[in-house]
């Protein structure tokens, strides 16, 4: 094998190093995306829940309308993806 074939090969195994370490990381991705998406159904049920049991104990409640539990989260969203800490 000359050197230029050995560049090459070189450049080869690079190469498959490469895409097998960002196919390793696309997985851990997809398992991320996956758990957070299970964690959201999850809030979303005790946040279901906890309104429930909060329109019961207070009919008049400020959480009990979804547009004031939007703000709240949409504000603590913004908060975050800014950088800073949410209230």
């Amino acid at each position: 094998m000359d050197t230029v074939q050995a560049v090459a090969v070189g450049q080869a195994m690079a190469a498959n190093k490469s895409a097998a370490e960002w196919q390793a990381y696309a997985r851990r991705l997809e398992q991320e995306l996956r758990l957070a998406t299970a964690e959201n159904f999850g809030y979303a049920a005790v946040r279901d829940a906890a309104v429930a049991q909060l329109a019961k104990l207070d009919p008049h409640n400020y959480l009990l309308v979804q547009s004031n539990r939007r703000r709240i989260f949409e504000n603590a969203r913004d908060a975050q993806l800014a950088g800073k800490r949410a209230a």
